[in-house]
């Protein structure tokens, strides 16, 4: 009796949504995924011919075997219009579940979700040659979620290969153990392991992470943060996440912006490594002079659930795109966290979607990449943004995945965009569609598009909240 409730419900769900393949073995039906078999079920009215290829499996049925998911879904919608077809779909396996259903807190993770994640993972799940840098606190490497994509541990702070966090650091009010988790929150989002049946799921599961340990308790050092990217650029790394920065406006060193620039162009055979940067979480404009300003980083803002600016994010040109500050990720301990956040969080679902694209095209320099993720972001409707596209709040838009899947992979989005652009259920806080320029970009992975600028840095004058009527939306 169960099975035949899920058959009518999955059945309900199709009518709405035709189901659409994810992968060889993998059909979306109305949001929920599902492995399918390489065939095709077939109810027909007794007696009737059945397509070239099928056989009986009863008197009034067959099934077609066809070569994968993407048949399977093509074939169960030609074979509706079969002469004596009465009902015709993949052979779904309900005993098994989709790999994100292996990762058991997967579902917590919203902004995947927001992303339409599943969409850039049936193309691609990540490459390990692509290693993507992040330079935090400590990093629990060892986590199962973690450990199998570690590459090249340091530790700028102690001096030594273990970036682990201290016990005790971080601790409040007499606690010990492992304390300090946004290092390995940041790692997590990024490239936690798909489908293991452990933990979340990351932005680019299969890529390798060089965790890199920079900040301690107490003071920070500027000759750690320079050793940091230098062990980035020794690792081959080819995107750099920083979520971190200073809260007041000090002018970046000249040593720091030195290293940085020698990370966009010197690993990788030259083809550089992109340099991701959090905007901070101060309120405040970033200054033209700071390091998250520099023309070679790509400077990161936080959207909360509804894709509003949340109340913290750091403002002003320095800003490139927006993008979902995810707040579920795993503690130092490996557990759940929750309450994650803060541009800390967004800047890693940036560099993740990074890594992802490199896995696609490797050949990507780091000034092409930086481009593509500008150029394919999506102007927010919520604001009105200059003539370049722009706004304080936002940068150039939020990141938008069907955008970046058809630059790489042309046409592959349109469906995607369909998708993620419907419009919520939040009343007043619901997006608008995507723009459809935006959902129908096809450009070849070696023709990216040229950079939108912002023009001279500081022009337009000061950004500022004052005066902006935003609805009363929950943040995430």
């Amino acid at each position: 009796m169960g099975s035949v409730i899920v058959i009518l419900a999955l059945s309900h769900g199709a009518a709405a949504a035709p189901p659409r393949a994810v992968g060889a073995d993998r059909v979306d039906v109305d949001g929920v995924l599902l492995r399918v078999a390489p065939a095709v079920v077939l109810v027909t009215v007794p007696g009737a011919t059945l397509p070239p290829g099928a056989h009986r499996i009863g008197m009034g049925s067959g099934l077609l075997p066809v070569a994968n998911a993407a048949e399977a879904v093509a074939q169960a919608e030609a074979m509706a219009a079969w002469p004596g077809v009465l009902g015709a779909s993949p052979d779904y396996l309900w005993d098994a579940q989709a790999p994100a259903g292996d990762d058991p807190w997967r579902d917590g993770q919203w902004y995947l979700d927001l992303l339409d994640i599943e969409a850039l993972h049936a193309r691609s799940t990540g490459d390990a040659a692509v290693r993507v840098a992040v330079i935090d606190s400590g990093i629990s490497i060892g986590l199962d979620d973690l450990a199998p994509g570690v590459v090249a541990p340091f530790d700028a702070f102690a001096g030594d290969d273990d970036p682990r966090p201290e016990p005790g650091e971080g601790c409040f009010g007499g606690e010990a153990g492992l304390c300090d988790d946004h290092g390995t929150a940041v790692a997590a989002i990024v490239g936690a392991r798909r489908g293991n049946g452990v933990g979340i799921a990351g932005l680019c599961p299969a890529c390798s992470i060089v965790p890199i340990r920079m900040l301690g308790e107490g003071s920070g050092r500027l000759s750690a943060d320079v050793a940091a990217f230098e062990h980035a650029i020794a690792a081959d790394a080819a995107v750099i996440n920083n979520s971190w920065g200073f809260t007041r406006r000090i002018p970046v060193p000249d040593a720091l912006a030195a290293i940085i620039r020698r990370a966009t162009v010197e690993p990788r055979d030259g083809r550089g490594a992109l340099v991701v940067f959090a905007a901070g979480n101060d309120d405040r404009e970033v200054g033209l002079e700071e390091l998250a300003a520099m023309e070679e980083v790509l400077c990161v803002a936080a959207t909360d659930t509804y894709g509003y600016p949340t109340a913290y994010s750091n403002s002003g040109p320095a800003l490139d795109v927006a993008a979902p500050s995810a707040t579920v990720s795993l503690d130092a301990n490996g557990e759940l966290l929750t309450t994650f956040g803060g541009t800390s969080a967004a800047a890693p679902v940036v560099s993740g979607l990074a890594g992802w694209a490199l896995s696609v095209d490797p050949a990507l320099t780091a000034a092409e990449l930086h481009a593509l993720l500008v150029d394919t972001a999506r102007p927010s409707p919520l604001v009105t943004a200059d003539a370049n596209g722009f706004h304080p709040l936002y940068g150039y838009g939020e990141v938008d995945t069907a955008a970046l899947l058809d630059a790489l992979s042309p046409g592959a989005g349109a469906d995607t965009a369909s998708r993620t652009g419907a419009p919520s259920k939040a009343g007043g806080c619901a997006a608008a569609p995507s723009p459809a320029g935006l959902a129908a970009l096809a450009v070849a992975a070696s023709a990216i598009l040229p950079r939108r600028r912002r023009g001279p840095r500081g022009e337009g004058g000061p950004s500022s909240r004052a005066g902006a009527s935003w609805p009363e939306c929950p943040e995430a």
